[in-house]
């Protein structure tokens, strides 16, 4: 009896080891894919780059130097072309000599050269906003000394700020003068300011990083800039910013993930999956963004195909598909 009994728990395993392995070798080509479906919508082709906001910057001093009497301006002013920022000590004594020696130049009585040197020492008692825009930097006190020629102040014109950008040779043959620009930073993470390429490099050179040319790395640019079209206060000089230009944009596309693309040569194919296996199907794609691809030809709206493991996939193989 306990002879039979061993038996049947032997016969048991046995059959349960059987379809253990039978199973098991069933599954040994079988690949867990994810999936997708390629469905209509809009894709867009944007070419994506870095750059820096810049702006006119004038750096401000004197050709004769001398001691700062008083600053009419601070920090953060805003100025407009002509206004007076800074004086020296000799401010009133020259542009009384000055004004002097003009109408004895307009009667006859002084010689132009007389004119000029009071002219230039008038000037050079002064500091002039040569242009619209805001006080930056301040480096001198009111009783210091500028030296012939030094920077006392510092002037940018915000208004005539531009993005400079370098643009991978590869991509610029799909931009142009007078593209649309979505200027993006992290700083304001939720604004977008608009832009247009008003210039494009005539010659390509070599990718710069912080000023310097990458020597690891010999890929070739296009420096371009670009003009805002609205309000930007916020952005400041040499601040890092992000440009994406719309080159093509298609409404009603048929659209599948970029990662369902499988090359095979020179072709370009996806995998296709029916009734649990998979079929590797040519197609023809038109614009790409960076996630997707329009498919002109070789699927229909609503083919599911494998998302995922493209590489260990082969046609008419079988798959398991991850929920």
């Amino acid at each position: 009896m306990k002879n039979k009994k061993m038996l049947w728990i032997l016969l048991v395993l046995a059959v349960i080891l059987v379809l253990y392995f039978s199973i098991k070798w069933w599954n040994r080509d079988v690949v867990a894919v994810k999936t997708a479906v390629a469905s209509r919508g809009t894709i867009e082709a944007v070419v994506s780059a870095s750059g820096v906001v810049d702006a006119p910057v004038y750096a401000l001093g004197t050709k004769m130097g001398g001691k700062i009497s008083e600053w009419k301006v601070k920090e953060g002013t805003n100025v407009k072309k002509g206004q007076l920022v800074a004086v020296f000590d000799n401010f009133e004594q020259a542009r009384n000599d000055f004004e002097r020696t003009e109408q004895l130049y307009d009667e006859g009585a002084a010689s132009k050269q007389a004119y000029d040197a009071a002219k230039t020492i008038y000037e050079s008692s002064r500091i002039v906003a040569p242009a619209d825009g805001i006080v930056a930097k301040i480096n001198f006190l009111e009783g210091e000394t500028v030296v012939p020629g030094a920077p006392a102040v510092t002037i940018v014109n915000y208004e005539k700020s531009w993005v400079e950008t370098q643009i991978d040779e590869i991509d610029i043959a799909n931009l142009k003068i007078g593209d649309k620009v979505a200027i993006t930073t992290d700083v304001y993470p939720d604004k977008v300011f608009e832009g247009e390429i008003y210039w494009i490099a005539p010659l390509a050179e070599l990718r710069k990083v912080g000023g310097r040319v990458k020597m690891d790395e010999e890929s070739y640019v296009f420096l371009s800039k670009i003009k805002f079209l609205g309000n930007h206060d916020e952005l400041k000089v040499n601040m890092s910013v992000n440009v994406d230009v719309v080159t093509k944009k298609v409404d009603n596309a048929l659209i599948i993930s970029r990662e369902t693309l499988v090359s095979r040569g020179e072709e370009i194919t996806v995998f296709a999956v029916r009734k649990g296996r998979v079929f590797q199907v040519p197609i023809k794609t038109g614009i790409r963004s960076y996630t997707s691809v329009e498919v002109l030809s070789g699927l229909t709206e609503g083919d599911v195909i494998a998302l995922s493991n493209g590489t260990k996939l082969k046609d008419n193989g079988r798959i398991k598909i991850e929920r």
